[in-house]
């Protein structure tokens, strides 16, 4: 191509090989920009596709936390997204503007806020499903309950040792009475002389010795001690049932052998105390006022008829006074 035939057209000069002339504006077609009207329309383009990716995750944020929220809180209102501005043309050169910071998250609504109610006013926090509540546990007890049994074994001597007495009691709860159990049992104790028949024996030429069976209905009403850190059942009681004594003298080393019968009414009444260390096993002990007395009717059963002795040293017996029983026993069930 020859220099003559280059020509160069531009904001309407044309220039060739030839010279130049002023030829006007050239018409530009509907599908054609400038390079600068194409700069500025792509950075408008490229702002406003920024500017709609930030509003789409605004939404799905907002819509996250909208499903993260407990059940029955109250939905954060949803925030509209910040209008579109319109573009504008970018500087020849200059780089897009910076997009829009996003806005603040809304913040998860609070406890107090998820309880209230339509009124303002707080409602209690609903439970997990299928919880049920249950009440609390009572305190235990430790007096006798109704159908209970205490079975006890029971050692019991007075001050001096006069009598000594082995035994066994049993209480049943039956209806509950005020702060306690009204209950009704049975009992049963051997006793038998003690330092008195020992000093006898030792000083006259007699052996003595006597006993006395005593089976016994008995009424209580346990009561057990809140206040203790103990476990602690507290009853009053009393019995009364028949007295069985029985005593057995020799004369002169068995020269001759008597022995005296003698039956009546015994009553005794008191406090006791159950201590328990294990479970049902408890101790306790009573203490007891006790009444019984009578007189033996001697006879003969082995031995010289002849061989005698001093009746009124001897034909007296008596379980009047003040004893101390030790126990150790059970309740069941």
């Amino acid at each position: 191509m020859t220099p003559e035939a280059v020509e160069l057209t531009l904001g309407g000069f044309r220039a060739s090989g030839r010279g130049s002339s002023f030829v006007g504006p050239r018409p530009v077609s509907a599908g054609f920009l400038p390079l600068r009207e194409e700069a500025r329309y792509s950075a408008g383009m490229a702002l406003r596709v920024r500017q709609k990716a930030i509003a789409a995750a605004a939404a799905s944020l907002f819509a996250i936390l909208s499903l993260a929220a407990p059940v029955g809180a109250q939905q954060p209102t949803e925030v509209s997204p910040p209008p579109l501005a319109p573009a504008e043309p970018a500087a020849s050169g200059a780089a897009a503007e910076a997009p829009p910071p996003l806005p603040p998250p809304a913040e998860a609504p609070s406890a107090a806020a998820a309880t209230a109610g339509p009124g303002g006013a707080a409602t209690a926090p609903t439970s997990p499903a299928g919880a049920a509540s249950e009440p609390p546990p009572e305190k235990p007890t430790d007096e006798l309950k109704p159908m209970q049994l205490d079975v006890r074994a029971t050692l019991n001597a007075d001050v001096l040792l006069a009598y000594i007495g082995l035994g066994a009691s049993a209480d049943l709860g039956l209806v509950p009475v005020g702060p306690g159990t009204f209950a009704v049992g049975a009992g049963f104790e051997y006793d038998f002389c003690g330092s008195v028949c020992w000093f006898f024996s030792a000083a006259t030429p007699l052996e003595f010795s006597h006993r006395q069976i005593w089976p016994q209905a008995r009424a209580s009403y346990h009561i057990s001690l809140p206040s203790s850190k103990q476990k602690l059942d507290f009853y009053p009681f009393v019995g009364v049932g028949p007295v069985f004594a029985r005593s057995q003298l020799s004369v002169d080393n068995g020269a001759a052998r008597y022995v005296g019968t003698d039956t009546s009414i015994g009553v005794n009444f008191g406090g006791g105390l159950n201590l328990f260390v294990a479970g049902p096993v408890f101790i306790g002990g009573e203490a007891r006022v006790r009444w019984a007395a009578g007189e033996y009717e001697y006879k003969l059963e082995s031995g010289d008829r002849t061989r005698t002795f001093d009746r009124g040293s001897v034909d007296t017996w008596s379980l009047a006074g003040i004893d101390v029983l030790f126990a150790v026993g059970v309740r069941l069930p």
